[in-house]
């Protein structure tokens, strides 16, 4: 059965929506019986309750399978050479709950803007799939429906990975991961299933349009030279996500007497038990849309073992000097509401302050600590993904091998870098702020990013602060799609002081420095954002960005990928003090960008809107 605006006399679109849209319209429960491995090679997993469902709330127990995709994997060091399934997860806008306030109540529509334009009702989805190997292992992937597919159908982002994929000539396509301790994640993506993003206006404040379905939000005729294409994404995601073995420090004994196992089903009780280690073990675990764990403070450890999908969301409240969350599981919000609001009842009501983080805690003042995240998958944020509070120089983050799915809604951060801390081998889905260098002494390196439309990718204003020795290096975004100029589209930003606006130039504070700082070795693939957005609220020196690539613009309207390095000043009108700020070999569409070339600005294909003063002082230069 095909949508009912099939039936509109528009015959290529229905021929569209035909191919890509002919997909169960009810619920139906998979039976068990798949064929999984656990052995020195390989590790996959199943979900004997999947539910393929990409409309509605899957029920409580059960897990949201992917309606499109089914994959196997099979060790290329295995002697029996046998493929064996991989459970392919699915993550919806919204998770079906529409756009609600109050938990489980469809009829509480809320007027409050979540960043899900069109996503929902063109049923946009992302699929992952996860394992463990210890070799090269080949990933065998089809489609269901009858919907076969060439090995030249498919592109792997990020595209240097270089991986091999093949076909049978059967309507399966096999892509070869080569095993590396670090893992691999990345996206295959079919180009007969890609969707093109508009924007709606010619202005710097619009939002993406859709031309599928008529009486859906934000819907025209058809695309003008005023609805300009502002990315292009799979219509259904599949991202594959391969984890060498851990070590068994990061893995628990459930038997030992400092675990508590968790009851499979609602979950309940974490407040109050004397064990050090909360263990989900394989199966479903759900804690409602009304509630979250918050831990005793005897716990310093959740492991999710490969196989647990657990829906809630973690807050530690522990003295510990290490608080650790490891595990191949996931941790999905999907039972939440955006903004969800642990002081009202977690409806809809966004607050800093309140809204439900999925992996929260308290810093002990005066005392270090160090949250270690390492595997973990989060899916479905409905606000920021993980924040701490408390004392903020006191804790920093240790991430490895985490993954972020499902960020539609808007505020879905990556994770706070505090003070000291080091993030790699990560792959985000994120709409908002996405690396966020808020802290001195931190790193992150290899990164993946899916950008959705709020925010930079690398953040580190919002406030003037005093930072030293930060370092971004590999940075992969392999999609963006920025609609307004509202929250800074860029690759490298510093907003403004958070509640001010960006006019406001005289909100720097001159007792504040941010040196010696390196973002490098950066490709953005696709249609993407400006190079940077920085409203200089503090004074700075020796900042370099280097190696950034972009592949392209899309259409500039008002200056939406304009880049911006104005001078500001304190409330006595003393301007901030710039030294040392080089961008070096930044290039666009392979061309190089740089003042000697006089390609570099707002007017010209780098896009790059310094203030003059800064240019021509050398405080900026901008060399090949």
């Amino acid at each position: 059965m095909l949508p009912y605006f099939c039936l509109l006399p528009r015959l290529w679109t229905c021929v569209v929506v035909a191919v890509l849209l002919t997909k169960p319209v009810t619920a139906d429960v998979v039976a068990p019986g798949n064929t999984t491995v656990n052995n020195a090679y390989l590790k996959t997993w199943w979900h004997s309750t999947g539910e393929i469902n990409y409309q509605t709330p899957v029920q409580p127990g059960n897990v949201r399978q992917s309606h499109v995709y089914s994959a196997w994997i099979k060790s290329t060091s295995d002697p029996s050479a046998t493929y064996y399934n991989s459970f392919v997860y699915e993550t919806i806008p919204r998770n079906g709950q529409g756009q609600i306030n109050v938990p489980g109540d469809p009829s509480s529509v809320s007027t409050e803007y979540d960043s899900v334009t069109i996503e929902a009702d063109i049923w946009i989805t992302m699929g992952w799939t996860q394992f463990l190997y210890a070799s090269d292992v080949w990933v065998k992937v089809s489609r269901r429906g009858n919907n076969p597919s060439t090995a030249s159908n498919v592109i792997i982002r990020p595209t240097n990975l270089g991986l091999t994929v093949t076909d049978d000539g059967a309507g399966n396509v096999y892509i070869l991961v080569p095993y590396r301790s670090s893992g691999l994640r990345f996206s295959v993506e079919f180009q007969d299933n890609l969707y093109t993003y508009h924007d709606s206006c010619d202005g710097t404040s619009c939002d993406f349009v859709q031309d599928w379905h008529p009486s859906g939000p934000y819907y025209v005729s058809g695309f003008t030279s005023s609805t300009p294409v502002m990315g292009i994404e799979p219509h259904d995601a599949l991202l594959i996500f391969a984890s060498p073995f851990p070590p068994s420090s990061l893995v628990p004994i459930s038997t030992s007497s400092s675990a508590y196992v968790v009851p499979q089903g609602l979950v309940t009780g974490l407040g109050s038990i004397s064990q050090s280690t909360v263990y989900f073990g394989p199966g479903v675990y759900y804690m409602t849309g009304t509630t979250h764990a918050v831990l005793s403070s005897s716990v310093n450890w959740v492991y999710l073992a490969p196989g647990a999908y657990v829906k809630g969301a973690v807050q530690f409240t522990t003295p510990s000097a290490n608080i650790k969350a490891t595990g191949f599981g996931v941790l999905s919000g999907e039972q939440y509401v955006y903004q969800a609001n642990t002081q009202d009842g977690y409806t809809n009501n966004g607050s800093n302050e309140y809204s439900l983080r999925m992996w929260s805690g308290y810093s002990t003042s005066g005392v270090q600590q160090t949250f270690m995240l390492n595997g973990v998958t989060t899916n479905a944020p409905p606000f920021n993904s993980i924040d701490f509070t408390g004392d903020l120089d006191t804790i920093s983050i240790s991430q490895a091998d985490y993954k972020q799915v499902g960020a539609y809604f808007g505020q879905t951060d990556g994770t706070t870098l505090y003070k000291g801390s080091n993030v790699r081998d990560t792959f985000y889905h994120s709409n908002d702020d996405t690396i966020k260098t808020y802290g001195s002494n931190i790193a992150a390196s290899n990164i993946i990013i899916w950008k959705g439309k709020t925010a930079p990718i690398i953040q580190f204003g919002w406030a003037s602060r005093t930072l030293n020795n930060i370092t971004v290096d590999g940075v992969d975004v392999i999609h963006m799609k920025y609609n307004s100029n509202g929250s800074h589209p860029s690759i490298v930003g510093a907003n403004q002081v958070y509640n001010y606006a960006e006019t406001q130039t005289n909100t720097a504070n001159l007792a504040n420095t941010v040196s010696n700082v390196y973002f490098g070795n950066i490709r953005a693939e696709g249609i993407g954002g400006n190079l940077m957005r920085i409203v200089p609220l503090a004074n700075y020196n020796n900042v370099v960005l280097e190696n950034i690539a972009l592949d392209q613009f899309s259409v500039r309207t008002n200056g939406i990928y304009e880049s911006e390095l104005p001078v500001f000043t304190d409330t006595n009108d003393n301007p901030v003090r710039v030294s040392g700020f080089v961008i070096r070999n930044f290039t666009v569409g392979g061309t190089a960008i740089s003042q000697a070339a006089g390609n570099y600005g707002p007017s010209s294909l780098g896009g790059l809107n310094i203030a003059p003063s800064l240019l021509s002082s050398g405080a900026v230069t901008i060399v090949p």
